[in-house]
């Protein structure tokens, strides 16, 4: 039996939100036909295009083995296309085809629907003080100060 805090804490309540929001990703991933491993890479590269598989690692967390892998997978699958660095031949700049990005719009039409629907339930001023709420979080989260 896992015996947790006798009370519920703010950060309780952030992560246990953060992890429905990533399972309703993943649903709606599926829901599109998007591989679950595509779904980080492909909104990764629609915000920084020509990004590297190392980059790439660092924001999702994962060992440049598994990217490189799925990064196979997706060029198969004729969602991205590389470069080499036209400064630097032997790094390879990692783009979204047209038919990524089409995808990529897909997702996120998809996520900025459900986002608009979730904080419906907030007024502007409640979803503001949120926002700050979480940024504090996220800041002290990020530098490991004390707030």
């Amino acid at each position: 039996m896992i015996v947790g805090p006798k009370r519920r804490t703010a950060m309780m309540a952030v992560g246990m939100t953060h992890f429905v929001w990533e399972k309703r990703n993943r649903a709606e991933a599926t829901r599109l036909g998007v591989p679950e491993s595509f779904v980080k890479i492909i909104l990764f590269l629609a915000r920084r295009p020509g990004a590297g598989q190392k980059e790439i690692a660092e924001f999702s967390h994962v060992s440049t083995a598994a990217v490189n892998q799925t990064v196979k997978e997706m060029l198969s699958a004729c969602l991205l296309r590389k470069e080499a660095d036209e400064t630097d031949r032997r790094r390879t700049r990692l783009y979204l085809t047209e038919k990524g990005e089409t995808v990529a719009d897909r997702m996120r039409r998809s996520f900025e629907d459900r986002d608009a629907r979730i904080t419906a339930a907030l007024t502007p001023e409640k979803e503001r003080e949120l926002i700050a709420l979480l940024d504090t979080v996220r800041a002290c989260l990020e530098e490991e100060t004390e707030c």
